[in-house]
């Protein structure tokens, strides 16, 4: 386990603010002890007594700290009471002058920090999952955290701003989860945050600036370069530097938006196919959705407007651009100086002719204006806004937006699809790769089983316990095949489960939907999409060898090896 350095630190501040305190209290301690010894005093007898270590030094005791239980070891005299009122002022300013220095030490910020990282860090010391560091805790890293606890994955978090870690401990989903206030591009701060610990599976950079999430991805891949490194990034610029040194995964949501774009020009079923596999499990299933293929208007041409005009240009499709600033202008054949937000702009650009608006400036009151505005003079506009708060999703919704970009979900699902599922991510790539008729197999067997909601993605492993079941099945029968396992084993019809596989992964192969007749080896990795009702049947037959043999057979087999032994004879 890797040195805690904040304990140093608290052992180091302590004695350095108490120093002066503590010899003061000594010295005063002493000095008093060896006047009460010199101090003559009467025996009950009326013997001189003169009192010894011990007694003196007990009862200066009792007088620094202000108990007071009396006169020991027999009744004092009139000197050794002159002596006590005399000590009594320095012992008793000595005592609180130590105890004010230890409570001003307790109240300093620094102090606090420090105890704040040693208990940080003595919290992720004892995380003995997998877990992943999410730097920024806004909307973006919550949204991530919630995703990754959700799916059974442990996070630390390094935050900023301390308001946004207090909230943290109010939240019950969040409690738990070690959070520390902090630059998340320091160093010592992901060091603190278990950069270094074995289980640490990667880096997780979601704050609003690139350049901070750009040094923090240099940082992890200098520090261990073996260690993935998922980074958000809206910029071009920044986007190339990451991956120029190997960043793991790099998310620009205006990328990611403007290419699930360009699929909905192009082949809006691949995109149905995937907005269903991306969308939160349970959610109602989107319908068909084809933007139209005439004149477009763009309002603002910025990192998210510039994307736009990109996959446009792509299509072959005419379009107007709307800004404010000129020099984004220049190079644009049909282009009109303004925000877009007067009736007076969208005219000039043809919006009452137009087949389809994107509002996509940085201000989430104006792209609302924008879209109410030109709702006014076309109601058949197809409409698409950029969304840059999570706090006006209600406002978003209430107009009627075909297409929503916002940021936060956009990054987050990603990031949950790279970490959670790489398997569906791979699906994914292939099904914007192939023909329109995989799309479109692929769309038909998702609904007959969805039922029209969102589906559950999971992916089953054949190894450990599952591989053993595999094998004990394997010695009975000839085979175990896809269909096996994707049957109901809780019903005697033994009706086929609510799920599609998607694909099967056999080391470096991939089969993308296998059929039901498909064999299936130990070690293979099966992508499944359906409710998850399926999700927790199929895992009951994969464990229950007895369940496995009824399906693989077809027979209502005896449980039990002896009747199971008879059976066979």
């Amino acid at each position: 386990m890797p040195r805690n350095p904040s304990t140093d630190a608290i052992v180091f501040l302590t004695m350095r603010r108490m120093r002066t305190p503590l010899i003061v209290l000594i010295l005063v301690y002493c000095f008093s002890t060896l006047v009460m010894m010199q101090v003559p005093g009467l025996d009950d007898a009326g013997n001189p007594y003169y009192l010894g270590f011990l007694d003196a030094a007990y009862f200066v005791a009792i007088l620094q700290t202000t108990i007071g239980l009396g006169e020991v070891p027999y009744r004092f005299t009139d000197a050794q009471r002159l002596a006590v009122y005399l000590l009594l002022v320095p012992n008793v300013v000595a005592w609180l002058y130590s105890f004010a220095t230890l409570l001003s030490l307790f109240l300093d910020a620094q102090f606090q920090a420090v105890l704040h990282h040693s208990r940080f860090r003595r919290k992720v010391n004892r995380i003995r999952e997998p877990f992943y560091i999410v730097c920024g805790f806004g909307s973006t890293g919550s949204m991530t955290v919630s995703g990754l606890l959700a799916r059974g994955l442990q996070a630390v978090v390094i935050e900023k701003e301390d308001e946004k870690v207090r909230r943290m401990a109010l939240v019950e989903e969040y409690s738990h989860v070690p959070a520390l206030i902090g630059p998340a591009r320091d160093r010592n701060m992901l060091e603190l945050a278990g950069l270094e610990n074995d289980n640490c599976m990667g880096v997780i950079a979601t704050t609003n600036d690139d350049h901070i999430n750009l040094t923090i991805a240099i940082t992890v891949k200098l520090l261990r370069p073996g260690l993935v490194v998922i980074a958000r990034s809206e910029t071009q610029r920044v986007c190339a530097n990451m991956a120029s040194f190997e960043t793991d995964h790099v998310v620009d949501p205006y990328r990611i938006f403007s290419e699930r774009f360009e699929l909905a020009l192009s082949s809006p079923t691949k995109y149905l196919v995937q907005d269903w596999l991306i969308s939160v499990p349970g959610t109602r299933l989107r319908e068909v959705l084809k933007p139209p293929t005439g004149h477009w208007i763009v309002c603002g041409g910025g990192r998210f407007g510039s994307r736009i005009i990109e996959q446009l240009q792509n299509a072959d499709l005419p379009f107007t651009v709307v800004d404010v600033h000129p020099d984004r202008l220049t190079e644009v054949e049909n282009s009109v100086l303004g925000r877009g937000t007067e009736a007076s702009t969208l005219c000039e650009a043809g919006v009452e002719t137009a087949a389809g608006i994107v509002a996509a400036t940085g201000d989430d009151i104006d792209n609302l204006s924008i879209i109410m505005t030109a709702h006014q003079l076309n109601s058949r506009l197809f409409t698409i806004a950029r969304q840059e708060t999570q706090e006006n999703d209600a406002l978003f919704d209430a107009s009627e937006t075909q297409l929503i970009a916002r940021r936060s979900h956009i990054v987050t699902r990603r990031i949950l699809l790279l970490v959670t599922t790489p398997l569906l991510q791979s699906f994914l790539q292939h099904l914007i790769r192939s023909d329109s008729g995989f799309a479109k197999r692929v769309a038909s067997k998702l609904e007959r089983v969805l039922d029209n909601r969102s589906p559950v993605i999971w992916v089953t492993d054949l190894s450990d316990e599952i591989a053993a079941n595999i094998r004990y099945a394997l010695t009975k029968t000839n085979s175990v095949r896809l269909e096996d396992i994707t049957l109901s084993s809780r019903t005697e019809m033994k009706q086929p489960l609510p799920c599609v596989c998607l694909s099967l992964e056999r080391g470096a192969q991939r089969v993308f939907l296998p059929g039901a007749d498909t064999e299936l080896h130990e070690g293979d990795r099966l992508l499944f999409a359906g409710r998850d009702d399926a999700r927790q049947q199929m895992s009951w037959t994969l464990q229950d060898t007895h369940a496995l043999l009824t399906n693989i057979t077809g027979k209502e087999l005896p449980r039990g090896s002896l009747w199971r032994w008879l059976s066979e004879r």
